[in-house]
């Protein structure tokens, strides 16, 4: 699978990185990302941002997909009880996302940015440079690990000019009878460059109820299990961010 070149795709966005950057101190930005479509990025995001919200924190989520699966997912919630966390959609900005996340950095502790799965896109790309982690979900099967090997290799370019940003691959959408852990490792490679987190999330129903009613696992009766394996996830996001 193709990935981009940062050098053609976003060559403003290089030049200015270093200026970028000095100006990102206040809120913590992490970028969830494949180039392949279905692999749960949304479902990921929203729940980062909206589990963090649920904690008290200023938390936002940058919607960059033009399908605005995000953007619609919050808006399903009461007015009683609304999304935890701020959604903005900005896919229209394109490459030039990380000029418009600028402008909410002293207002938020997080901001979570929902990629597009276009292979040409330069949201990522754009993204990447400004993040302090980027997570990769990939499921158990083979185009999806395949697809997580052209993700990884575009952070890793990014790594370039962003020599801080933490790489990630998290297994979704996991069956129980699937050992994702042993076949991500042996698509990535062994060169241990990109770690597997340890939490994952599984193929619940509850991931799919809570698009409806506009909230997290947190709100869904009898969702015990997924709510522990966000709770999981977002410690674990907070682990490598907080350091």
């Amino acid at each position: 699978m193709r990935h981009l070149d940062l050098a053609k795709v976003a060559p403003k966005v290089n030049r200015a990185f270093s200026a970028e950057r000095e100006v990102l101190v206040a809120a913590k930005i992490i970028t969830v990302f494949n180039q392949k479509g279905g692999c749960g990025k949304t479902t990921v995001s929203m729940h980062l941002a909206g589990t963090l919200g649920l904690r008290g924190a200023r938390s936002m989520l940058v919607d960059m997909d033009e399908q605005g699966t995000a953007t619609r997912w919050a808006a399903q919630a009461s007015d009683e009880r609304p999304f935890p966390a701020s959604v903005i959609g900005l896919a229209p900005s394109g490459g030039a996302m990380h000029r418009e996340v600028r402008k909410f950095v002293n207002d938020y502790d997080y901001i979570f940015v929902d990629c597009p799965p276009a292979v040409h896109s330069a949201a990522p790309s754009s993204a990447l440079l400004i993040s302090d982690l980027a997570i990769i979900p990939v499921v158990p099967s083979p185009p999806d690990l395949w697809a997580a090997v052209a993700a990884k290799t575009l952070a890793q370019h990014a790594q370039v000019q962003n020599e801080t940003l933490l790489i990630r691959v998290m297994a979704n959408m996991v069956q129980r009878r699937v050992s994702i852990a042993r076949q991500a490792i042996e698509i990535l490679g062994d060169d241990g460059e990109v770690p597997l987190l340890n939490s994952m999330i599984g193929s619940r129903s509850a991931f799919r109820e809570c698009q409806a009613i506009g909230c997290t696992v947190h709100g869904v009766a009898g969702a015990r299990e997924a709510v522990q394996e966000v709770d999981m996830m977002v410690d674990e996001v907070l682990s490598l961010i907080e350091h």
